[in-house]
């Protein structure tokens, strides 16, 4: 609620765009939430993307905002937009719930890819497209969150980039379905994983086949 407060403040409305731009952590999940409740638009980048396309996204979708985190290089002249580090979020701040009346079909994000060409392409992602996902996953969790109880929290460490969709559902839906703790690392070196998953007692470790590889 604080952080849609600080878009209302800004003058952001309901449609507009905020691009995210940074590594994984929590600043990154309570921003996303305050763009949802406040029905603007998330345009999340991959923080290893390069400044220039940074900067043409943000120009293909007029956003006023960029969001960036510490792992990112210098973006220079920002096109207009105002820049917004992750990590001067205030977490003590609060604000009424915003009056932002969302359907099934209002667009929750728009994530780009460079694909073959190096020109960006934006696939439109409406609150029906999450749902869809997630709803039949919550159906089957319902019946087993009984059993998990002695286990709790599950732990998901999570190395999968928020700017992409399973990464997303896997620190912001699944986990408190279960009540589930997530846990973010900058570091991939297969050591300082294996670390964590002993020191942080990790449940599911939440990766793709090339990071096992």
């Amino acid at each position: 609620r604080g952080f849609a407060a600080r878009l209302h403040a800004a003058g952001l409305k309901k449609g507009d765009k905020v691009v995210f731009w940074g590594e994984n952590r929590p600043e990154w999940v309570a921003s996303y939430w305050g763009c949802l409740l406040a029905g603007i638009i998330v345009v999340p980048i991959d923080y290893r993307s390069s400044p220039e396309f940074v900067l043409k996204v943000r120009a293909l979708v007029n956003a006023p905002v960029i969001l960036i985190g510490d792992d990112v290089r210098g973006l220079g002249d920002s096109g207009g937009a105002s820049l917004w580090l992750m990590a001067d979020l205030d977490w003590r701040a609060d604000g009424p719930m915003p009056n932002a009346a969302i359907s099934r079909d209002d667009i929750i994000q728009i994530i780009f890819t460079s694909g073959a060409t190096a020109e960006p392409k934006g696939v439109v992602i409406r609150h029906r497209n999450v749902l869809a996902n997630i709803v039949p996953v919550e159906r089957e969790i319902v019946k087993y969150r009984a059993y998990a109880r002695p286990f709790r929290p599950l732990r998901f460490l999570n190395l999968l980039p928020l700017s992409h969709m399973f990464g997303q559902s896997m620190a912001t839906n699944v986990p408190p379905m279960l009540g589930g703790t997530v846990i973010f690392t900058r570091s991939f070196n297969p050591h300082d994983v294996l670390a964590l998953v002993r020191t942080r007692r990790i449940s599911v470790l939440v990766c793709v086949p090339k990071m096992l590889e």
